[in-house]
């Protein structure tokens, strides 16, 4: 059934979209009924891609963000072939390409005086990753939901408090307005205003590990081939790769201790730990950093509950991590594409509200919460051992083989202890996942719960 058969009048009577000197799109409001069926707070990956899902479920939404959207963001930068299959999917792919950023089909490691490289295999439908600034990528994503005929987008417009009703969340209000939907989602980041007005504490903080710290860069000395590069030393990370406009970004991840020495002096600080690595400093050499410094200090790595009367969560306000994980932008998708069905279900009356909410806690905690925990339990940041680097070595000049061993760890598996088959299938599991392959094979049912 076509729930909304027709392309609505603006308020003043006007066209709506693109063709309004203003831009805005509204659905019409009728006694007793919300304007939007959902209203999400936040406009960066997860509130953009969320609203943009809804809406090619035909449901009204309303998209809101207190920031000038796109804007910078301390973030994950670089993205692999899941983020990119959706995007292929979302029609958004094409765009991405489009910025100039580099297909990096190479990994490179950096450890003491050593060097590691080799190539991604072309096993995925896209076997590269890409590295694009927030900015960039937020204003594509925020022009594909715009693109959504039942999709209103306002930023600069900062929400102020949840508006309630029975114990059930049903509106949003800020200075002298407010709007009411059916279900109201909280995208606003790690920081979340709509989960503060909820009251909704993490389930599960383990606190703030790292602090990051990245700016754009344009003179890079590049290597042979395009390669995300990752460096290890003396407790930092360095994460670096060319982007979009053709500029490069240089990420340093280090202890929270350190914070104030690399923040110092305007970015000078950042830059003298950079140029304190002499292989890095030959690379800088002849390049000029053409942004401020972006810090983040206080990354926790938490999850919340996911849903609740009237509202959800996704993406950071959901779960936030490190960005020295590199899975927020696919966090942020995975959680969307659960949302947007669950809330579907819920919105149509074929399943309760409840049970949609529970299905959405459900699906989050298995490929979200959990899968950080587990990160979190195994997360080392010393550089390997001589013995590790040689299985480093192996796997990165010899991708093939780690594909069989992948592919066929299940067979290995059956003559080990029962106590080490879970250490190895987490090995297989990681070995697929860093080097973009096929999810490994996995032990019997039987098998993986001795």
């Amino acid at each position: 059934m076509d729930r909304h058969p027709a392309v609505p009048a603006g308020p003043g009577g006007g066209l709506v979209g693109p063709d309004r000197p203003d831009g805005l799109r509204r659905a019409p409001t009728k006694e007793g009924i919300p304007t939007y069926d959902a209203i999400i707070v936040g406009g960066r990956v997860a509130g953009s891609i969320t609203a943009t899902l809804l809406a090619q479920r035909n449901w009204r939404v309303l998209l809101l963000d207190r920031a000038p959207l796109p804007s910078p963001a301390v973030s994950t930068h670089f993205f692999g072939p899941t983020v990119l299959a959706f995007f292929a999917e979302l029609g958004v792919l094409d765009r991405v390409r489009a910025t100039g950023a580099p297909p990096l089909a190479h990994w490179h490691l950096h450890l003491g005086d050593n060097y590691y490289g080799g190539p991604m295999l072309p096993r995925a439908t896209h076997p590269y990753n890409l590295c694009v600034r927030r900015e960039t990528l937020d204003g594509i994503l925020l022009h594909r939901a715009e693109a959504e005929p039942l999709v209103e987008v306002r930023d600069r417009c900062s929400v102020r408090a949840l508006l309630r009703e029975d114990g059930q969340v049903i509106g949003v209000a800020g200075a002298g307005w407010e709007e009411k939907a059916r279900v109201i989602v909280g995208a606003d980041g790690r920081g979340s205003l709509v989960a503060q007005q909820l009251g909704v504490r993490p389930e599960y903080d383990a606190g703030a590990l790292r602090c990051t710290f990245h700016a754009y860069w344009r003179g890079v000395h590049p290597l042979p081939e395009p390669s995300l590069e990752l460096w290890h030393d003396d407790g930092d990370v360095i994460q670096t790769g060319p982007c979009d406009g053709d500029q490069w970004v240089v990420m340093v991840s280090t202890p929270p201790e350190r914070f104030e020495q690399l923040r110092a002096d305007g970015g000078a600080g950042y830059e003298r730990r950079l140029r304190a690595i002499p292989a890095m400093r030959a690379r800088l050499r002849s390049a000029e950093r053409i942004s401020p410094v972006f810090a983040g200090k206080n990354l926790r790595n938490f999850h919340r509950p996911a849903a609740g009367p009237g509202w959800r969560l996704v993406g950071d306000a959901l779960c936030h991590k490190d960005p020295l994980f590199g899975a927020g932008i696919a966090d942020a998708i995975a959680a969307a594409r659960v949302l947007a069905p669950t809330l579907d279900a819920a919105l149509s009356g074929r399943t309760s509200w409840e049970e949609s909410a529970a299905q959405y806690a459900q699906e989050t905690e298995t490929r979200i919460a959990r899968r950080m925990r587990q990160g979190l339990e195994e997360l080392t940041i010393r550089p390997p051992a001589p013995g590790q680097r040689a299985w480093i070595r192996s796997v990165l000049g010899h991708p093939g083989l780690a594909f069989e061993l992948a592919e066929h760890c299940s067979h290995l598996f059956a003559a080990l202890p029962a106590d080490r088959q879970t250490f190895w299938q987490k090995a297989a599991d990681t070995t697929a996942e860093v080097l973009g392959l096929p999810p490994a094979a996995r032990l019997t049912p039987d098998e993986d719960t001795r």
